[in-house]
């Protein structure tokens, strides 16, 4: 475990003061093996979260509700331990040990709650907008799609990445139009489609300091109940968005990374 792991895990926990994790965010856009280093540490959270809310539905046996209600989780003043570095996988066991104690149930610690894992990075702001998004009718976008042309300049110049807006209608996806939004204090143009049923899948772009060869490398990835394809290319990150399990997302993908 080096240095810069403990560190992401840090800063996935966000217990990296502005200045240490500035210097985090700086080195992920210039550094691909650490973006992917970032993208499993941060995947395995998000699963993690997954299992632990499923694991909500079940009811709490009352006698573990005692037990977690009686328990003494206070530290000596005088205790001479020192805490021992976690690695990323320990502080998402670190993380759902306290959220166990915590908020099993709706059962509380001595009257104290624990916050929730937390999923760092640009994708999991994806994942909250869409969320909230995606659900809209009239409200969908920001500005339609009859505005292709002030879209594209007006989203690419705040951006800072231009882009064309991809034809996605042989997957039988609308566009709609667009918005903008703000992930990881950084400016993100969203793209927003619909198929016929109302399922709603966006594209999303941000200006990347990330260098690449030419060539596409698709990620893949599910984060709060929807199902993420990334890439980097042309001094930008992309990525669609679409519900879990949602059919054609790396074709959609593919399309849109050439058409963008």
């Amino acid at each position: 475990m080096t240095d810069f792991s403990e560190k992401l895990s840090a800063y996935l926990d966000g217990e990296l003061d502005a200045t240490e994790a500035a210097a985090v965010e700086a080195r992920l856009e210039s550094d691909p093996a650490a973006q992917a280093e970032f993208d499993a540490l941060m995947e395995a959270d998000a699963l993690a979260q997954d299992v632990f809310e499923a694991q909500l539905d079940d009811p709490v046996p009352f006698a573990l509700a005692q037990q977690i209600k009686a328990a003494d989780l206070t530290v000596p003043a005088n205790s001479a331990a020192a805490p021992t570095p976690r690695s990323g996988w320990g502080a998402i066991a670190a993380s759902l040990v306290m959220l166990v104690l915590g908020g099993v149930g709706g059962y509380v610690v001595k009257g104290q709650t624990t916050p929730p894992v937390q999923t760092a990075g640009w994708l999991a702001d994806i994942a909250d907008y869409h969320a909230v998004y995606a659900s809209q009718g009239r409200h969908l976008v920001e500005v339609a799609a009859d505005e292709s042309d002030h879209i594209e300049a007006w989203l690419g110049n705040t951006v800072g990445a231009e882009f064309s807006i991809p034809d996605l209608s042989e997957f039988g996806l609308t566009f709609e139009g667009g918005r903008l939004l703000v992930a990881n204090a950084k400016p993100v143009a969203q793209l927003m489609y619909r198929l016929p049923d109302g399922t709603v899948v966006a594209l999303c772009l941000q200006a990347s300091s990330r260098e690449t060869d030419g060539t596409l490398a698709f990620r893949e990835q599910t984060i709060n109940g929807f199902d993420f394809v990334s890439w980097t290319a042309n001094g930008a990150d992309y990525v669609v968005i679409g519900p879990q399990g949602q059919p054609d997302l790396n074709a959609i993908a593919a399309d849109a990374a050439l058409e963008i």
